[in-house]
């Protein structure tokens, strides 16, 4: 997924049993992204306040790849 300037982004990476939400959270690019954890109400507010598109399963196992690449060194 290639995310337009200004469009923000969610990946949720696990929904925690005691109701936290962990995820990345990108704007722009979703190479750049903060790792966050929130309540699940206060995640769903967050998410409806900045419009987020979520990174749907597909795309992160993209985007994963192609970290993997980087970080092992090879193109």
């Amino acid at each position: 997924m290639k995310q337009t300037a200004g469009q923000a982004c969610v990946r949720v990476t696990r929904w925690r049993e005691d109701g936290f939400v962990e995820f990345d959270f990108s704007f722009g690019d979703a190479d750049l992204y903060l790792e966050m954890i929130l309540p699940r109400k206060a995640f769903e507010e967050f998410c409806t306040a900045y419009a987020v598109a979520y990174l749907s399963d597909s795309d992160a196992a993209l985007l994963d790849a192609d970290r993997r690449k980087w970080r092992e060194g090879g193109l």
